[in-house]
């Protein structure tokens, strides 16, 4: 179901938005205040912005129904959009004047009186914060299309659903660059000189009839599951329709990197693009989507990866469902579509339009390896440089805190620092957004801060009606958990951190049962290089139904995606005072065990690891921990135990 922040009919809130003697705001106003805190008991206030967006613009919105007559219409205020942090500021539900069937408009509020666009970015401008902010017409546009992918009621529909831009403080002419970009019935953009022409738009699409039963049935609707990162099939091949709806930072990201091919194409110098976000921000979205777009373009691209598992199950996916005869022409195909970092050196400067490089901070210092020549080793290029080298415009899309291993180097600092030395021109694009553990940005600084990543401090687990994280005490009552949700339709994992032995199958072929919490064992994923019956390769165990029984590690899971993940917190990972600390000599990972390896780069890998780990639950997360003091520490930081109710039922979605 969908989330709103108040849901009332036109003709409830009139009386409402009436500033009352001696009050400061409206009615109206102190009212979503009240249930913005009742709703996000993790935060102290709303943003000022909303609150002078209610108090300010939203009341303008009412009057021009009211105007209308259409006090019927229900009225959703802050619509929640299906597993992300986004909210339509105003959704209206109604009847079709003309159809009779229901219709639906979205209004984004801009207050801003003025605003400007980038010079080399058409959907990106400047409304006055502190960074560039997607175009508000392309805002409205996506989050009409993003509702029409994902909700039943909408899907395939587009007459449906309106989408407009409301400036009410603003002149067109203090505004004009904005309507450059060109306008459609999923986003129009209106100001103090086009009221009117809104009011109309309102009489268009919504009748004088009750917007009850349309509200409801929005809100009801079943959502269609959201795309793996994986699900790069025919479809994507033949140019269809979109997999990745992009939203807000991801849509600036997406179109900055096609502007800077034309601007390069057409006479430019090279330019790098770095786009950095957190765990569930949508980055691998970005890269298949731009994968996708650009070649639907004719742009010559290729997407590269230093995460084995990512770039295989992206080429077994690739040819997957391909006509008889043609598979094995799209199995080299994709081997060349999609590569490793490494393999960029082999190919001539500039030799194709774009290199697209997911998981960006696995990059090594250098790409040496056992074929590598004796003079290349003496002086190794770093690996960044040959990346930059291969593409006329290279992007590379990471997050600072999921490095793994010691020689890894992949931070937005770090590319930064090499497109300045070789002298080229970089854009830097954060995401802000969250598209994992069903848009509960709050969950991703929560772990960030319960693993003292950076600068945080562990700060108590908040429910906040998205995300569910809960807690075991034992690694059978995580396992039983786990189990329960799988039988109910979820897609469930258990990863832990590498602090047991992994052993290669044993004689008669099976897994060895490496894993043992007291008389608790069981066995890790399939070792690299080996195989079982019945149980997936290492790079599949995270797609293939066949690695629900096994342990998985960090560089098994990393990108990869459950709608349940349990998390084993092993002994490298234990409480001291009032925080996690590291002990090395707990890590069976060979990279870390050697004496060589610095306290600071076994500190950063070990937190990455377990910031991987907790991450990759879309639904919720069980934590265990081997160390007691740390299993102490956890009651105190997560609420809830696994042996109470789930605090809400699955979400009925429908497989594409």
């Amino acid at each position: 179901m969908s989330s709103y922040l108040l849901r009332e009919s036109v003709s409830a809130l009139v009386e409402e938005i009436k500033r009352q003697p001696g009050m400061t705001r409206r009615p109206l106003t102190e009212r979503l205040i009240t249930a913005y805190k009742h709703g996000h008991p993790q935060k102290k206030d709303p943003a000022g912005s909303w609150v002078e967006a209610w108090e300010n613009s939203l009341p303008v919105v009412i009057n021009a129904l009211g105007d209308r007559g259409l006090g019927q219409v229900e009225v959703l205020i802050e619509f929640g959009l299906p597993n992300t942090d986004s909210d339509v500021d105003i959704l209206l539900a109604g009847v079709h004047p003309g159809s009779g069937d229901p219709s639906y408009v979205l209004v984004e509020l801009k207050q801003q009186r003025t605003a400007t666009v980038h010079p080399e970015r058409s959907v990106a401008v400047n409304l006055g914060y502190d960074k560039w902010k997607l175009h508000p017409v392309r805002q409205v546009q996506q989050y009409c299309q993003y509702l029409m992918q994902y909700k039943a009621v909408l899907r395939g529909k587009p007459e449906r659903v309106a989408g407009a831009v409301l400036m009410h403080n603003a002149h067109d002419s203090d505004v004009q660059e904005l309507f450059r970009l060109p306008a459609s019935d999923h986003g129009r953009l209106y100001t103090m000189d086009r009221l009117e022409p809104f009011r109309k738009l309102l009489g268009a699409r919504l009748a004088a009839r009750p917007g009850g039963e349309a509200a409801q049935a929005l809100i009801d609707s079943m959502e269609y599951t959201p795309p793996k990162i994986t699900d790069v099939n025919l479809a994507a091949r033949m140019g269809k329709p979109e997999r990745f709806q992009l939203l807000n930072d991801q849509e600036i990201a997406h179109q900055e990197v096609h502007e800077a091919v034309k601007r390069v194409r057409g006479g430019g110098t090279k330019e790098v693009i770095i786009v950095r976000g957190g765990p569930g921000s949508g980055k691998s979205a970005i890269a298949l989507e731009l994968r996708r777009t650009l070649e639907l373009n004719g742009w010559e691209v290729i997407h590269a990866s230093g995460a084995k598992a990512l770039t295989l199950t992206l080429r077994d996916n690739y040819a997957r469902d391909a006509p008889r005869g043609m598979k094995g022409k799209l199995k080299k195909e994709a081997t060349q579509r999609f590569t490793y970092f490494n393999q960029l050196k082999k190919l001539a400067p500039d030799s194709c339009d774009v290199v697209i490089c997911d998981e960006a901070h696995r990059i090594r210092r250098h790409s040496i390896d056992r074929y590598t020549s004796r003079e290349e080793r003496e002086n190794p290029r770093p690996q960044a440089d040959e990346i930059i080298s291969a593409a006329r415009v290279p992007v590379f899309l990471l997050d600072d805190w999921q490095s793994l291993r010691p020689g890894e180097v992949g931070t937005a600092e770090y590319l930064v620092q090499r497109a300045k030395e070789l002298g080229l021109k970089h854009t830097l694009i954060d995401l802000d957004g969250m598209f994992r553990a069903q848009g509960s940005a709050y969950f991703r600084d929560w772990v960030l801060k319960l693993l003292s990543v950076g600068t945080h401090t562990p700060q108590p687990w908040v429910p906040d009606g998205r995300m569910q994280v809960q807690v075991a005490d034992t690694p059978e009552e995580m396992e039983d958990f786990l189990e329960a949700r799988r039988l109910e339709g979820a897609s469930t994992r258990i990863v832990g951190g590498f602090c047991w032995p992994w052993s290669a199958p044993d004689d008669d072929g099976n897994l060895v049962p490496d894993v043992t919490i007291d008389t608790w064992h069981r066995p890790w994923n399939v070792k690299a290089g080996s195989a079982v019956a019945d149980a997936p390769d290492a790079d599949f165990w995270a797609t293939d139904p066949r690695g629900t029984g096994q342990i998985g590690c960090a560089y098994t899971a990393q990108t990869f995606e459950f709608d349940w993940v349990g998390v084993i917190i092993g002994p490298d990972l234990i409480w001291q005072g009032d925080r996690f600390g590291v002990d090395r000599t707990a890590t069976y990972d060979p990279e870390l065990r050697q004496k060589s390896i610095d306290e600071t780069d076994i500190e950063r890998c070990v937190r990455n690891a377990y910031h991987v780990l907790l991450t990759r639950g879309i639904m919720g997360v069980v934590i265990y921990a081997t160390d007691a003091d740390a299993r102490d520490a956890l009651r105190g930081h997560v609420i809830k135990a696994v042996n109470h109710p789930l605090p809400q039922p699955m979400r009925k979605i429908i497989k594409p």
